[in-house]
């Protein structure tokens, strides 16, 4: 074993000898957006199965007829599916009994901050799927613009996809590159007031939540989860939440404890099990940014 969450290693900081209290205690920095929200979600924790399907309807094609001709040939119905299958993820702490007695936190502590990077790992591979989009702008180690965004719209307009939308940015990419591009696309963006802001929709301010506001009508979200291609550059995304990815929840961030006699101490296990993937592939697009 190793890594036990023990007196003797932390005492330094958790105990009474050095801290007096629990609120002195800096905890780590987790990513705080919850991503299941702008996705399908559907919970399967009350079924004997591990895996669900999206299906998608065929698209017809109708043809001109000519008056008094019988239509004798049937137009072929096939649909598709995506199959998402649920994978566990999780870790565990031990904590000793000493540790647990005599240090300024309960053992709930512990199981809340493993809950935290339970979360952010949902999170993470939720955003990772911005990188499968087939359909793709911007273009490597150049900035994100606003042609760009407007581009991801325009994009996913033509491809016929209906709103809402959402963009999933790296903080960076919006801060660092698209807000300071607002303004060279349309030249009345380059003015100041509110009534700009209100013409572009842009609320460059974020919450913890990660959610910026709104811009030309698409929800704008950030978070520094955004991975890098084999260029380094970040691949942000947008789609449409109702029909681009998927998310499968057999069960949510569950935290566990066991009791170890002979170790004098106890496991606290915290894990979820879920499914994420792409579930329309024209309904999202990859949009590239100098990763720098």
């Amino acid at each position: 074993m190793a890594n036990e969450v023990t007196w003797s290693n932390l005492q330094g900081e958790y105990s009474y000898e050095y801290r007096l209290l629990a609120d002195s205690i800096i905890t780590a920095l987790y990513e705080s957006l919850d991503m299941r929200q702008f996705s399908i979600v559907k919970q399967i924790k009350n079924w004997a199965s591990n895996a669900e399907r999206f299906p998608k309807t065929p698209t017809l094609v109708a043809s001109g007829l000519t008056e008094g001709t019988d239509l004798v040939t049937n137009t072929a119905f096939a649909p598709t599916q995506v199959t998402l299958t649920v994978g566990e993820v999780g870790l565990k702490l031990t904590v000793t009994d000493l540790m647990a007695m005599g240090g300024i936190v309960g053992i709930a502590h512990y199981g809340q901050e493993a809950g935290k990077a339970v979360a952010e790992k949902r999170t993470t591979d939720l955003v990772a799927l911005m990188s499968g989009f087939s359909n793709s702008v911007g273009t490597t180690n150049t900035d994100i613009t606003e042609a760009f965004y407007l581009a991801a719209i325009a994009q996913l307009r033509g491809a016929k996809v209906k709103r809402p939308y959402v963009g999933v940015l790296h903080t960076t990419s919006y801060y660092s590159e698209l807000i300071g591009s607002i303004g060279s696309t349309f030249s009345a963006l380059a003015n100041t007031g509110a009534g700009v802001r209100a013409e572009s929709n842009d609320l460059p301010g974020a919450g913890d939540g990660g959610m910026v506001g709104e811009l030309y009508g698409t929800t704008v979200l950030i978070t520094p989860l955004v991975g890098e291609d084999g260029n380094s550059d970040k691949i942000n995304g947008m789609y449409n939440p109702n029909r681009a990815i998927g998310y499968v929840e057999k069960w949510a961030i569950r935290p566990e404890m066991e009791r170890k006699p002979s170790l004098r101490g106890s496991e606290v296990v915290v894990t979820a099990a879920y499914a994420v993937g792409e579930t329309d592939d024209i309904s999202g697009v990859r949009i590239v940014s100098d990763g720098v």
